[in-house]
């Protein structure tokens, strides 16, 4: 009885310091896995610095931002945090090696410039300025400089030019125009002409973009569907968090059926998979689930 009490005691005891080992250990990883930590509260960032090999990147929102990537990082080290955010007392606990911030964002710069060095993005792709697919790759450079992955950012454009001509290549010759709508509900959509991602990729893709009016610094207006009537394009629907139904919706509201691609049957309906107004990597998802759905069958 008291040799099996001893033998007890004894497993409880290397269990117990077992743990106060492991938990050490494991204190030790986190805290140094953090210690290379970025935080980015903008989608486009946050997204190219992943692509970049950078490891945690802290994100608000980290649902959404999973939601617009299509879950793409959802297995990648990404930290939230918090909403409104970014939580303050989190940003000292983890303590970035730095923060960067888009343009729109420079309110904050003052704040959180308590925490770490703040730099911000000055290269934006967003600014309401054209060539928006040359300010994609300053952009991604600028990046790559300033989280010291200069390669990694060179590989990562060179790599997004070669799949884009690659996918250029599967684009018939004399394409209908497309016309690129995000349903906001049933009589009204954004619609994205120049200054957006989707148009600078549309170009890279020699594909042409039917919307001509005036378009905010992200590269899309507000209209009812009715300003969508007279426009001959192959429709081209970008799902949001509301887009559940997305073709019922159409099939039932006879407002659609007056827009010509509606009446041919040839609308193509896009997964949320991108960011629309994102960095490189939404780019690149935009465009192949776009060329991949061009070539899927119509039915009339």
């Amino acid at each position: 009885m008291i040799f099996e009490l001893i033998t007890i005691y004894r497993i409880l005891f290397k269990t117990i310091i077992a743990f106060f080992v492991f938990s050490g250990i494991h204190s030790t990883e986190t805290q140094a896995s953090t210690s290379s930590a970025v935080a980015a509260f903008d989608f486009p960032i946050a997204e190219t610095l992943i692509e970049l090999g950078v490891s945690p990147v802290m994100v608000k929102q980290r649902s959404s931002f999973n939601f617009w990537t299509g879950n793409t990082y959802e297995s990648s080290y990404v930290i939230e945090t918090g909403l409104p955010g970014p939580n303050m007392e989190l940003l000292q606990k983890v303590s970035p090696s730095r923060i960067l911030l888009a343009p729109w964002q420079t309110s904050q710069k003052t704040r959180l410039s308590s925490v770490a060095p703040v730099n911000i993005v000055h290269s934006y792709p967003y600014t309401g300025e054209d060539d928006v697919w040359e300010h994609l790759l300053i952009f991604t450079y600028e990046l790559g400089e300033l989280v010291d992955q200069q390669q990694q950012a060179n590989h990562l454009v060179q790599a997004a030019k070669n799949r884009l001509n690659s996918l250029r290549e599967r684009v018939e010759k004399d394409c209908t125009p497309m016309l690129y709508v995000q349903l906001l509900d049933e009589r009204h959509v954004r619609v994205f002409g120049e200054n957006s991602m989707l148009n600078a990729v549309s170009q890279q893709l020699g594909l042409s973009n039917a919307w001509q009016g005036e378009t905010n610094q992200w590269g899309y207006t507000q209209v009812s569907v009715e300003n969508l009537f007279d426009i001959e394009a192959r429709l081209v629907i970008i799902r949001s968090y509301n887009s559940a139904g997305i073709e019922e919706q159409i099939a039932r509201t006879a407002l659609w059926h007056y827009l010509p691609s509606v009446q041919r049957g040839d609308v193509v309906v896009l997964p949320s998979t991108f960011w629309i107004a994102g960095g490189l990597p939404s780019a690149l998802r935009f465009a192949e689930s776009l060329i991949e759905a061009l070539e899927e069958p119509t039915t009339p």
